[in-house]
This record gives structure tokens, sequence and C-alpha cells, in this order.
């Protein structure tokens, strides 16, 4: 809108102007006469030219800051002659802003194409195909560019959007002119995307952290490989003893097996000692399913304290910038600030999947355990069973006979 207000100011401007050259062919104007007939038109000029160099001032700004559309230099040193108070602008000096206005508002209006130069991130400068979106922004093949005044060309983003935004900035490249294709636009003119430079990445979100915050992750990627393989081991278990459920044979591969094993390969046939001898296998068995598992829960309780550890570093980090600067740059207290954060999120991420996962393996331990003690007292209930029976069997014998 401030474009478009200082562009009307500038075409009346100039086409006032025009019309005083063509009036008077003489131009600029002579001196004012002693009589009052000619001083009007005298006055009328001098405010001409005032209101030409006040608008002239206020669009080099906008010509500085933006992308323009022609030759570039050769605008902004028109407009910089026009802004001096101590020139007289020309009718066609002014034609030539008014068709320069003209060419800007032009551009800002449509999706064009054209050839420029534009700087890579790292210095390097190439010519480029690069399509103009208007007022919004220009794309060159799969990058988003703005306009960075220092060197008065284009540059591409340090860091680009998402790669989502990118395809579809990669795909509006590509279709017909005549064609509908949906692109990411920054209402802003590139301020917004600009910004994204200083958003830290999720890799200097972690570096914020800090050395606690590098040890709060250590422990996560420890504790979550950890969870990994005993989860693996239990699931590997569970089958194995469904294979055992369903075989006559004791095999030594699996915990119920070997509890079998155990119960087989004893020589006793006293009640207590056959009890035993499986509360011994049992025990052990349940220790090899829940191994691992008490670290994984101290784990889950470390990371929280690390994480408030963390938080307490970093703000001594602060109070200690506040104490060296004062507290009129919040950029100086923005390390201490994000550390503390860093780490108590860190923390927080760390303790819950881990509390979590520790749940559930405990769940499938303890539901492995349950299953091993029905089957070994089912075991041990059948030999005794069967015990008795040859005793009954035995002691029957000498009372037929005596029949």
């Amino acid at each position: 809108m401030k474009g478009l207000s200082l562009f009307r100011n500038l075409a009346g401007a100039a086409a006032g102007l025009v019309f005083f050259a063509t009036a008077r062919p003489g131009f600029p104007a002579p001196p004012p006469e002693p009589s009052g007939l000619g001083a009007a038109p005298t006055a009328a000029l001098d405010a001409l030219f005032l209101a030409v160099r006040e608008s002239a001032a206020n669009l080099k700004l906008f010509y500085e800051q933006n992308y323009l559309a022609g030759d570039g230099p050769g605008q902004r040193r028109l407009l910089d002659r026009l802004a001096d108070p101590q020139h007289v602008p020309a009718a066609a000096e002014l034609e030539d802003l008014f068709a320069s206005l003209g060419a800007q508002m032009d551009a800002l209006g449509r999706v064009s194409t054209f050839r420029a130069p534009v700087y890579a991130p790292d210095g390097r400068m190439a010519e480029r195909e690069v399509l103009r979106l208007g007022g919004f922004g220009f794309i060159a093949g799969r990058r988003y560019l703005v306009y960075a005044p220092e060197v008065r060309a284009l540059a591409e983003l340090a860091r680009q959007p998402s790669s989502a935004l990118l395809d579809l900035a990669q795909r509006f490249a590509q279709v017909d002119a005549d064609s509908l294709a949906p692109v990411a636009l920054d209402p802003s003119g590139g301020q917004t995307l600009q910004l994204l430079v200083q958003v830290p990445d999720l890799a200097e979100r972690i570096a914020q952290g800090g050395a606690v915050g590098y040890l709060i992750l250590a422990l996560a990627t420890f504790a979550l490989v950890l969870g990994g393989c005993r989860f693996a081991d239990l699931a590997r278990t569970s089958r194995r003893i469904r294979r055992q459920l369903g075989s006559l044979e004791a095999r030594s591969d699996n915990p119920l097996g070997r509890v079998l094993l155990r119960l087989e390969q004893a020589q006793t046939e006293d009640e207590d000692a056959l009890y035993l001898t499986v509360d011994e296998a049992l025990a052990g068995e349940r220790m090899r399913l829940e191994r691992a598992l008490g670290l994984l829960k101290l784990v889950a309780a470390i990371a929280p304290m690390l994480g408030l550890l963390g938080t307490v570093t970093g703000m001594i980090r602060t109070f200690q910038a506040i104490a060296l600067h004062g507290s009129g740059d919040p950029r100086l207290m923005s390390g201490g600030i994000s550390e503390a954060l860093v780490t108590t999120v860190e923390g927080l991420v760390t303790a819950i999947p881990i509390l979590l996962l520790h749940s559930v393996l405990v769940g499938k331990a303890q539901a492995l355990g349950t299953l091993l003690e029905a089957q070994a007292s089912a075991a041990l209930s059948a030999r005794l069973a069967g015990r008795r029976d040859r005793t009954v069997a035995v002691a029957g014998g000498p009372r037929l006979l005596e029949g």
C-alpha cells in the first residue's frame, strides 16, 4: 500500500511537471517576474519540485531493499538525483521515474521468469533462471531466494524451509504459465524466510544442552538399545516356550524345558526335595527373564535428575552473564536459558519412553514367569501322582498274594 501511494504521488508529480515543461519550452522556469501574474506558476513549480524530492527520498528505501525489475543500478542513480535538493529535475527524468515505477508495480503483480546472478550460501555466484512470485519471493530450481541489499543481488537462503514446501516450489516452477499449482508464499516479502536462519535445528538444539545434555542422550541411547535387546529376547523366549508346550520332549533352549529337565533329572522321590528343586529352577529362570530391567528403571529415574542438574547449571550461566554484562541484551542470557530448558526437555523425553518400555518388559517377563510356574506345578503334580500310584501298587501286592 505504501508503494502504491508513493507511485500515485510521483505519477501525479511527473504528469504535472510534463505539463509545465510543455507549456514553458525554456524549462527550467526563469526567475519570478516583479508583477504578481508570474508568481503563481513559479510557486507551483517550487511546490512540484518539493513533492518530487520528498517522494524520491521516501522511495529510496524501497529501491534499496527490494530487487528491481529492469536496470536496477540506473534506476537507483536516477532516484538519488531526484532526491538531491540541489538538483532541478527535468521532464525526461520524471518520465523515466514514471516508467520505472510502472515496471516495478507490474513486476509485483505477476509471476515472471528472468535470468539473474544468484549467490550461494558459500559465497559463489552463478547466473540462474529465477522465478519471481510477484512481491512475495523468488525461486530458483528447488531453492528459495531473498534479495541481499549488501551485494544488491539475489541469494539463496542459508536454511531452506521443509522439503514439502521445496517440492511445491520445484513443481510450481515446472508447470505451464496458464495452469494453476500450489506454492508456499511469504507475505512479508522474504523477511519471514530470512528469520528461519535464526531458528536452531535439531543438532543446534542438542548442542545447546551442553555436556549434561550429551550425557542424557548417551544414557537414552544405551537404555533404548538395552530395552530393544531385552524385548527381542523375551519375544524369542515366548516363541520357544510355545513350541515347548506343544512338544512331549523337554528341550534346553527355553526356560520351561530347562525346568522340566531339572525335574526329570532329580534322583530323589522326596516331595520336599522335589519342591525345592522346582523352586530353585524357577528362581533362576525368573532372574534370567528379568535381567537388566532394573537398570532400565534406574536410567528412567536418573534422566530427570540430570535434566534438573542442567537446569541449575544453565541458570548459573544466566546469572553470571547478567552480573558481567547487565540485563540490557537478552541474547547474552539466551545461552544459559537454552541450556536450562533443553536439558530439562531431554531428561523428560528420555525418562518417559524408557519408563513405559520398562513397564512393558516387566509385564511380559512376569507373564512368562507365571506361565513357567503353572507348567512346573503341573509337571511336579504329575510326578508326585505317579509316585503315589507306584507306592499303592507296591503296597497292595502282598495283600493280593495273601488272599
